[in-house]
């Protein structure tokens, strides 16, 4: 029991009469008064009656989730450094998608990282760290990266599975549809399944109507306009000869069965 700094001095009379709850033979009012002052004093510095106790597994449960509260608040709030934009991020904010390197970036940036990747038909789209070679899982990015920009990486994913030498590209420049060739039959004259235009599947170009394709093939890069295929067909028709020197058609009209060209190169005419 705690004791109390105010030395009580207590009559003995009044003590017991205190005790055996009697009267208090009381002969004067101020000592009384003094008395009821001194119980109340010793009242008050005794252990409560009723004392209230807790239940300690209730405060490891509280202070247990007190902790957790704390630990997830923290999670929320850590700064983590991104190394595209050189920023602090919050850790909602960064791409979880790296589990095998663990490089840290932000969700903003990789989203931009893989788009212009994606832009360059660049299919396996690695860490953006220098030194890293780990690739980026498409599924991980499917969630950040819009529609189209995912379906143009499945498309590219899928074109890098195809032999370099079985696929083309239709060669009308509004159209580049996707095709693929097996090798299985020779095909010259065909049609884009995507625009419906002919083309040659040889020469993988626009179709050569009127030259055949070893003709074709032997024409100039800047001999393959459509102007020139038209020209070509023109000059077959013509019975036109084109020198050989300077690539100038030529025509007999009358005369001999040679004439010079005026590069000075003699062509022969049967």
């Amino acid at each position: 029991m705690a004791s109390s700094n105010i030395d009580l001095y207590v009559d003995e009379a009044y003590l017991l009469a205190l005790i055996n709850d009697e009267p208090l033979p009381i002969s004067d009012e101020k000592y009384a008064e003094e008395l009821h002052l001194q119980e109340a004093l010793f009242n008050s510095s005794s252990i409560p009656r009723n004392p209230v106790y807790s239940d300690p597994k209730t405060e490891d449960e509280k202070q247990k989730n007190q902790q957790n509260r704390e630990m997830g608040e923290s999670s929320q709030t850590q700064l983590i450094f991104c190394g595209i934009c050189m920023e602090n991020k919050q850790n909602p904010e960064i791409y979880k998608g790296l589990t095998n390197c663990k490089h840290a970036f932000c969700i903003d940036c990789i989203r931009k990282y893989v788009a212009s990747k994606i832009k360059e038909n660049i299919a396996v789209v690695e860490c953006p760290d220098p030194k890293c070679e780990q690739a980026i899982e498409p599924e991980t990015c499917n969630s950040i990266l819009p529609k189209e920009v995912f379906g143009r990486w499945e498309n590219a994913l899928f074109e890098a599975m195809i032999p370099g030498s079985q696929k083309f590209y239709c060669p009308y420049k509004d159209c580049s549809v996707l095709m693929v060739d097996d090798g299985e039959e020779e095909v010259t004259m065909s049609e884009c399944p995507s625009c419906r235009r002919l083309f040659c599947a040889r020469c993988h170009v626009q179709w050569h109507d009127g030259v055949t394709c070893n003709e074709f093939q032997n024409l100039g890069e800047n001999e393959r306009a459509n102007e020139d295929i038209m020209m070509m067909k023109l000059a077959k028709d013509k019975k036109w000869r084109r020198c050989p020197n300077c690539r100038i058609f030529v025509e007999k009209t009358e005369g001999c069965q040679h004439m010079k060209c005026r590069s000075s190169f003699i062509i022969f005419i049967n």
